[in-house]
Formats: C-alpha cells, sequence, structure tokens
C-alpha cells in the first residue's frame, strides 16, 4: 500500500512539472503570424481653381474664366476652349495643347480695320507658335450688328484668308453670351489680349497701345521670366 501511495505521489509531481512547463515555455513554440503594415494611401490631390477674377478686361487683370463649346481650329474642326485647361493643364488626351500665353485678337463683321488687324496676326503665327502662343480669333458681331457665334466667326475668318489660330463667336462665350461685347472695357475694334497663362493676367491689352502690339516680343520667353 505504501508503495504504491508513493507511486501515485510521483507521477501527480511529474504531471504538476509537466503542466508548469507548459505554462512557461508552451506559448513560446506558438508561431504568431506576421503583422503586414499597410502603406498609407497618398493624399487627394488639391483641386486646381481658377484665380479669382473681377471681370475686368484690363492690364494686369486676371482674364476671366470663359470657355467657348463648338469653336473651330484652323483644319475646320470642332474644338472646346477652357482657359481653365490652359491654367491647370490640359488633360490627356486633350486635342488643344498648353500653352505660356494666349492672344485673344477680337473684332466684328462691320469693322473695317480689323481684317488688316487678323490678317497681321496670321502673317507672324508661325513665330508665335515658335513662342508657344495660342492664337484666338474673336468675333463679337455680324455686318448687321447680330452677335456673332462661332459658326459665323469660323466662315469669316476663312474668308480673310486666315490659316492660323482658332475661331470664337461672342453668342458662344460660357458663361455669359455677349460678354465680351457688353465689356465696357473693350473701347474700340479692333482689340486684344495677351494673357500669361501660369496666373492668366493679362501682360498686354490693345486700348493701351497706339499701334500694333508687339505679339513677338511680348509672348517670347514668357516660361523663362
Amino acid at each position: 500500500m505504501k508503495l504504491l501511495t508513493s507511486i501515485l505521489a510521483l507521477f501527480l509531481v511529474s504531471c504538476v512539472a509537466l503542466d508548469d512547463s507548459c505554462v512557461s515555455g508552451c506559448d513560446d513554440d506558438i508561431l504568431e503570424p506576421d503583422v503586414i503594415e499597410e502603406e498609407p494611401l497618398p493624399p487627394e490631390p488639391e483641386p486646381c481653381l481658377y484665380p479669382t477674377a473681377t471681370g475686368r478686361l484690363l492690364y494686369s487683370e486676371t482674364f476671366p474664366e470663359v470657355s467657348w463649346e463648338g469653336a473651330y481650329d484652323a483644319e475646320g474642326n470642332q474644338v472646346t476652349i477652357h482657359l481653365l485647361d490652359q491654367y491647370c493643364g490640359a488633360e490627356e488626351g486633350s486635342v488643344i495643347s498648353d500653352y505660356d500665353s494666349i492672344i485673344l485678337a477680337i473684332g466684328t463683321g462691320w469693322c473695317t480695320y480689323c481684317p488688316d488687324y487678323m490678317r497681321y496676326i496670321d502673317s507672324i503665327s508661325d513665330e508665335l507658335a515658335a513662342n508657344n502662343a495660342m492664337i484666338i480669333f474673336a468675333e463679337l458681331q455680324t455686318a448687321t450688328m447680330d452677335t456673332a457665334t462661332s459658326d459665323f466667326a469660323h466662315e469669316y475668318i476663312n474668308d480673310l484668308g486666315i490659316t492660323s489660330g482658332f475661331r470664337v463667336g461672342d453668342a458662344n462665350t460660357w458663361p455669359l453670351p455677349g460678354f465680351f461685347l457688353n465689356s465696357s472695357d473693350i473701347i474700340a475694334y479692333p482689340s486684344a489680349f495677351i494673357i500669361r497663362t501660369r496666373d492668366m493676367r493679362i501682360i498686354a491689352n490693345q486700348r493701351d497701345s497706339g499701334y500694333y502690339m508687339d505679339f513677338r516680343s511680348i509672348t517670347a520667353g514668357i516660361s523663362e521670366d
């Protein structure tokens, strides 16, 4: 009986020792899965907003944000021109490139001096293209003083023999059709503005010049100034 009791006691001591060893060491033998830290998502890019403009068409003012749907390029293709794209950068695949400056030449169908003015700009268009300047010929009225559409502007500019630039009519100006026609800052025709696209500032205005603006010199080197 004493022998049986001794064997039983020895067995119980062994089990306790075994349990203690598991408590202290078994957890160490369990492989924990590797924790993979996820890379944080990049922040969303800030939306590009057009600079605040007063609506005035004067030297050093920010040119208003306007667009023309149904404008024409020199080959007769219809395009949409957004000045916002020239400030923020055109989307990938856009048919209109990014330009350093914009020459907006303004005339009407009844203006007797406008054809020569438009043809002059066309005659130096290769040099202006080398300066990465965008040319937009804008017609405000027809010969009968109706507000000109882009269809009229396209036909009228073509009839002048002009082979460069984009053509827009003020009837198709967004957000306000007739915006330029109704501006008190355009006091004579022909007129023109040169706009620097990196800040959309008017850097030259025909109303401030007694003769044709020096389009070539003004648009040269804008990307480096």
